[in-house]
Order: structure tokens, then sequence, then C-alpha cells
């Protein structure tokens, strides 16, 4: 979890609770936080960005406390006596506008703003500001590759903006960092090193750039910020604040959470204008949204017995709102808070409301069922007993792996979004890679050693349909969607390494589990490239194939450096279940 640094002197200024009492607090919401010396850490959940900033952080625990003791302690926020927190509605007009030219390639197409007026952040409030812009893109905004976040003196940018793609050879400025101006080039290979391995970047050919009235650069998103104009101090007057993402509703949410906190500082919002070719709207927006809800539901998921006419008292404390009507019950949930989609989510917040130390088990309505056991689990008990009969010993892998430990092996493995290390970004495809890697990492042991596994693996199926130019593009374009369908399979593998590792070896195995489990199959010819040839089968159960085995080819021995040979094989569970 994120860990965000909240100086003390600032927090004072936020709320009245003292730094022994914000401890305690943070203990009852759900945060772990510290005291280091003038400053208060904390660590905020993944899904809670506005807790990043002091601001936010105050805020929670001054109306869930405030609340919770029936008092206005949360004046400082706008909440008093269980009724919304106040802010201006509708926020005032900045008279800005940015125009947002379409994109092709579509590389950063969102884009809100708004503008920050005598905000008197002093040396504090500037550290925490620059603080929460770093730790949220860092987070929330995925290293920035989501989400980007730039704050500018607004008296030095003139006129109304443009945000579009600009030619790379058009583009050269000064950055915060660097004392001359730099070409996109030079930027691009700078940024390719401190971002993380494997994230795409803007070409050089085409760059996304934000440009004011007279044509200068004020940023290149996600990469770099222009000196001159992005350079703000804690006497700063007016701040021009922007958020570029690939999502649209991120980047909303990431505008309306800082304007929430700059208005609870005490600074003014306005709003800024932006024009697309669709049309135009205000950013930020910070009407709250209504997610149904249902108060049975919400008893169930909690392990409470609230009546309906009283969970508006627990839920005010998170800061949401109950209304009625005839479309059924709601919650107003503030758009500050952008991990409520639905009414699951008001379950979590009413667990924190009530307090989970407050919660009793009720055993009086506990009930007992006979479950039926699952036919592939109890299947794979009886492959574990006749596996451990043959003299094989019981290994586990893990089903995400390295792609370079594929090659060879048949299957097209299946990429994971945003993976954290190269060796577990893909899913496999069959288990003999894992097998042979545990070999190759006992390859001194006593010989012969002999390993079986019983486990998931991802098959990819038919091709996915195409989509159309009119149909709508995928909900969340930063996940890899696999290009078909994908079917998971259990599957029962075996390896042998020895001198006397052979063919005959590995058909004997095969044979004996098969003839055990009372399967009818054949064998067939198997032209697969991982085993030497002629020294390989099909099994066929029924017609189909649904497993191999045979010699490991010299190739695939010598790229795990096994000084002997190895038989090995696998099946297809699925395809012999029905059969016993």
């Amino acid at each position: 979890m994120p860990t965000a640094t909240f100086p003390l002197a600032y927090l004072s200024r936020l709320t009245t609770a003292s730094p022994q009492q914000l401890v305690q607090q943070a203990f009852d919401y759900g945060l772990d936080a510290t005291l280091v010396g003038h400053s208060l850490e904390v660590e905020v959940t993944a899904d809670r960005p506005d807790l990043l900033a002091p601001e936010g952080f105050a805020r929670a625990l001054n109306i869930y406390n405030s609340q919770a003791n029936g008092q206005a302690n949360g004046q400082a926020n706008g909440q008093a006596n269980g009724q919304p927190r106040s802010h201006p509605d509708p926020l005032p007009p900045s008279g800005r506008s940015i125009q947002v030219l379409p994109q092709s390639p579509p590389l950063r197409p969102h884009i809100a703003a708004l503008v920050v007026e005598t905000p008197g952040l002093g040396a504090e409030g500037l550290e925490a500001l620059l603080q929460f812009r770093d730790k949220v893109t860092q987070t929330h905004g995925r290293h920035r590759q989501k989400l980007a976040l730039g704050f500018y003196d607004l008296d030095q940018v003139q006129g109304d903006l443009v945000y579009g793609l600009v030619p790379g050879d058009q583009v050269q400025l000064m950055t915060l960092d660097h004392d001359r101006p730099r070409t996109a080039a030079e930027i691009l290979t700078e940024q390719a090193q401190t971002f993380p391995p494997g994230q795409p970047l803007p070409t050089p050919d085409l760059l996304p750039v934000l440009r004011d009235g007279a044509g200068a650069i004020l940023c290149i998103p996600p990469l770099v910020n222009v000196a001159d104009l992005s350079y703000i101090t804690g006497e700063t007057q007016r701040i021009l604040v922007e958020v570029t993402g690939t999502s649209a509703q991120g980047v909303a949410g990431l505008a309306n959470i800082v304007a929430h906190n700059v208005l609870d500082g005490g600074a003014i919002v306005k709003t800024v204008t932006i024009i697309t070719a669709d049309g135009s709207h205000l950013t930020p927006n910070l009407c709250p949204r209504p997610v149904p809800f249902a108060a049975k539901f919400l008893n169930e998921v909690v392990g409470t017995f609230i009546a309906k006419g009283d969970l508006h008292r627990y839920l005010a404390r998170m800061d949401l709102h109950v209304t009625g009507g005839e479309g059924g019950d709601c919650v107003q949930v503030p758009s500050y808070r952008t991990d409520i989609l639905s009414q699951s989510d008001v379950a979590g917040d009413l667990l924190v409301a009530v307090g989970i130390d407050q919660l009793q088990a009720d055993r009086s309505h506990l009930q007992f069922y006979n479950g039926t056991p699952n036919p592939l689990k109890t299947l794979a008990h009886r492959l574990g007993e006749f596996s451990q009969r043959l003299g094989l010993t019981e290994v586990k892998s893990y089903i995400l792996t390295d792609p370079q430990l594929l090659q060879g092996f048949p299957g097209e493995a299946i990429h994971t979004a945003n993976a954290r290390s190269q060796s577990h970004s893909v899913t496999r495809t069959t288990l003999l890679p894992g097998l042979l890697d545990i070999l190759a990492h006992h390859i001194t042991a006593p010989k012969p050693i002999q390993i079986y596994e019983i486990g998931e693996v991802l098959q990819r199926l038919a091709p996915r349909p195409e989509t159309s130019a009119s149909q709508e593009p995928p909900q969340n374009p930063g996940l890899i969607q696999p290009a078909g369908l994908v079917q998971e399979e259990m599957h029962w593998g075996f390896a042998r390494l020895g001198s006397k590792a052979s063919f005959a070896q590995a058909k004997s195995y095969v044979q004996t589990l098969l003839q055990g489990l009372d399967i009818t199959y054949t064998l067939a010819d198997c032209d697969l490239a991982l085993y030497l040839q002629g020294r390989s089968a099909w099994v066929v159960v029924a017609g189909q194939p649904i497993g191999h085995f045979g010699e490991i080819h010299p190739e695939i021995l010598h790229r795990f450096s096994f000084p002997e040979p190895i038989c090995a094989g696998e099946l297809n569970c699925q395809g012999f279940s029905g059969k016993i």
C-alpha cells in the first residue's frame, strides 16, 4: 500500500484533533498511521486516492468522528448535523477553456482542468500538494500511464489552451530539471530510463501536447512539464490544474478529488470549459452521483440488523447520504469517492461506520448443508494416489510463468496486464515447462528424480470475433484483451530425470495410470517438437487426443542444462473425467 506523509503543522489547519488522536482515529477508520517526528505517516489502501492528500485524510476523519459524537466537529470541512458537505454549487467559471483536438491514434485523448485562486498554501501546503501529485500518479495513475497531473502558474499562461497531437520535430522545450531546451527525442530517451520497464511511451513522431493561446507548450503528458509555467510556490495566487489520461472517468474523478482538496484547504475553485468534437462541458463537476442499494443486502453482507430508517446515521459517517424515491433507495456519493461503484462498496463503508469491534456473532441462524464433491477434485485425489504408488513426488508451480520458459512447448500463452515482473507475466499452457524448471533447480540431487503435478492451465480456443468500428471500445483500455476465448483445464503431468529415462518408461507411467482408472485408450504417432522424433505418442480417448508423452528433445535438454535424458508426459483430465 502507498504511504503518505502529512506535516503535522499543515494537518493542524484542517482538524482540531491532536496527533495522538489522529493515530487512534485513523485506526478506527481502517488506516495504519504512525507519528514520525513532526509528520504523520499513513498507509492508504489502493482504492482510496482521496486519502493520499492531507485534506482528504482530515476530511474523512472529521466527518467520521463528528457523526459518531453527534457534534459538528467537522465544520472545517463543511459537515455538520448529518448534512452533506457544502461547496459552491455551481462552481464559478474561470473564463478559460481547453480545445481538445481529435487524436489519431488516440494516445491520451482525455483532459480535465480547474483553476485554483488565493490558495495560500505555504511551505507545508505546497509540500503536501506535490506529494499528492506524485503519490496519486504513481499508484492510482499507474506511474502516469493512466493518469497524469500537472500544476501551472496561471498568471504565466496566456489565453485559452489547446490540447492535441504535435509532430515531434516541432517540439523543443525547457523542462524543470534542465538548463537548456531539449528535443522530443532527447526527452523520450531520458524518460524511457525513469519509467517502469515495459510501460508504453509516446513515439517521437506524434506527441500529446498542451499549449496556451500564445503557442507556448505547458507539458507533454505524461512525460514532462515546462520549467517556467509549471514552477509554483507556496505564495502562488492562481494555479491551473490539468489532468490527462486514457479514461474519461478516471480523468474526471481525479480532477474532482483535487477540487475537493483545495476547497477544504480554503481556496476558491473555478471551472474550465473543455471543448471537444462532441460538444463542451465544464470541469470539475462536484455533483454527487446516486448509487442504489437495498437495506436487506447491506445487513446480510455486513451481518447487522440495522433498521432501514437508521442506516442514514451510519452511512453519514462515511459522507454517504441516503435518499429515497419512486425508483428505490439510493446513497448520494460525493464526487471524490471514486471507489464506490455499487451497493457492495456501500456495504464496505457500512462495516467501517459500524466498527468491526461492535459486531457480534449470531449463531442462531447457522445452517449446515451437505455439498456434492467436485468431480475434477475427486479425480485429482485419485490421480495423486496412483502417482505416489508409481514412486512420483508431487510438486507445485505457479500458473503465471516466464514467457521464455514456454518457448518450444505447445500452446499460445496469454499475457497479463500490468505484470510486476517478466517471470510472472504469462499464463502457462502446459505443466511440462514448470516440471523441467523444478528438475533443473535440483539437478545435483541423487538420480533418478521422479516428479508429478496436478494443476490448472489456460488454453486459447476459437479466435475472438473482430470488433467493428461502430462498436464501443473496451471499458478498460489498459487491460490486455485475449485475442480469443480462453478455457481453464486441469492437467496431470510427470517428468523423470535419470540415465534410464526412456519412451518405454514414460509409456509405463501413462499405461499404469489409465489402466488403474479403467480408461480405454489408444496411442498414435506424435509430432510435437518438444519430443524426440519417433520417441513420443499421443494418448487418444474416444477418438480425441487427451495427452502425450515421450523423450524430451536434446535441444530442450541443452536449454535447461540437463546432463541426462528426461522422459515426460501430460494428460488433460477433462478428456477422461467423464469416463470414470
